[in-house]
């Protein structure tokens, strides 16, 4: 069932200002998404505003969304041109920082210090950016590489030992800091383009590294020493073209998505099974996928312009129309409530 915010829709059909979106399409399907009701009713959360008036977010594309841990209605989004933005009030309207460099442009990555909520790190272009004053100011050299072509893609924060920063690049480097950004050590070259990290949420020594072309690798010690995963993968095809990786509370779930489908780990990555879809295997194209982090059996994924929802861990799937014709991108469930999503989406660019 299709509900859009009455708000959202005035100010596109009034014409209100664009914040910027992508130029291969113009429509107002763009921005963030949010249901109440696990998906059977979705309302455009895309209110801008801004010094010179209201704008919106219907035409932008977002790659990203992050939760403030300690405060679920405070919200970070990365888009493709139109920079980061956050939201106060769980989505129903936006802002842009003060920092006039995260203000325009693509954002890889956002991702909050989950014990500072003021402390937060943001990838863009060669750069990782971070602030320790709730984005007042930004470090714009926390990190920065000087290869020709060479981006910070992915970021992700040791919930253990804060100071422990990791970093995915788009040569496939991983490169880790022991003190808050300050130095960096390359731990591991991939070749391929970093898609994505999950630090283990029981015993952080354990991390996953996931590449877009080739596979997942496995570290037990924080760096030292890592593992190429098989586990299953190369059975089924296109499962080493990662597109990003979800997991439980205790960390005794973990999914993938990737150009297969969706696999699930029960051992942290080191063997994988696929799970059952109403669609055959790289039929669709799922980027969007998530779980409530509580009770693994419940997933939802996006793609299309369909939701899906499964109470069983895939034995069955429910579906709904879901409201956009471009790409979702990420889906985002709230920890309280897992009924409370929040769907990114974008134009397609592959």
């Amino acid at each position: 069932m299709k509900r859009l915010s009455l708000i959202a829709l005035t100010l596109v059909l009034m014409g209100a200002g664009c914040l910027g979106g992508s130029t291969s399409n113009s429509g107002s399907d763009g921005g963030v998404f949010k249901t109440s009701t696990a998906g059977q009713e979705w309302v455009q959360t895309v209110i801008v505003p801004t010094a010179s008036g209201i704008g919106t977010l219907a035409t932008t594309d977002v790659l990203n969304i992050e939760m403030d841990p300690q405060n679920k209605s405070f919200l970070y989004i990365g888009t493709r041109e139109s920079g980061m933005l956050y939201s106060e009030d769980g989505g129903v309207s936006w802002r842009q920082p003060v920092v006039s460099a995260l203000k325009d442009g693509l954002i890889y990555s956002v991702q909050v210090d989950p014990e500072d909520v003021c402390t937060v790190y943001v990838a863009k272009g060669a750069r990782l950016y971070r602030t320790e004053d709730c984005m007042r100011s930004f470090d714009s050299e926390t990190y920065v590489d000087t290869r020709a072509g060479v981006s910070v893609v992915q970021v992700a924060v040791d919930w253990y030992n804060t100071n422990m920063i990791w970093i995915g690049l788009s040569n496939g480097d991983v490169l880790r800091s022991g003190d808050a950004g300050r130095t960096w050590t390359n731990v591991l070259k991939t070749g391929n383009e970093i898609s994505g990290f999950l630090i283990n949420n029981t015993d952080s020594r354990q991390v996953l590294v996931s590449t877009f072309k080739d596979g997942i690798y496995k570290t037990t010690d924080t760096g030292t020493t890592w593992t190429e995963i098989d586990g299953g993968l190369k059975d089924l095809k296109q499962s080493k073209r990662v597109y990003t990786m979800i997991q439980s509370n205790d960390s005794g779930v973990v999914i993938a998505s990737s150009e297969y489908g969706l696999t699930r780990s029960v051992d942290f990555g080191s063997t994988w099974e696929a799970i059952a879809l109403l669609t055959s295997p790289g039929q669709v194209t799922i980027r969007a996928v998530a779980m409530d982090a509580e009770d693994p059996e419940t997933l939802y994924y996006a793609s299309g312009a369909t939701f899906y929802r499964s109470l069983d861990a895939g034995v069955t799937w429910d579906t709904e129309k879901f409201p956009t014709s471009r790409v979702p991108r990420v889906i985002l469930v709230d920890p309280d409530d897992s009924t409370v999503l929040y769907i990114g989406v974008a134009t397609a660019t592959d």
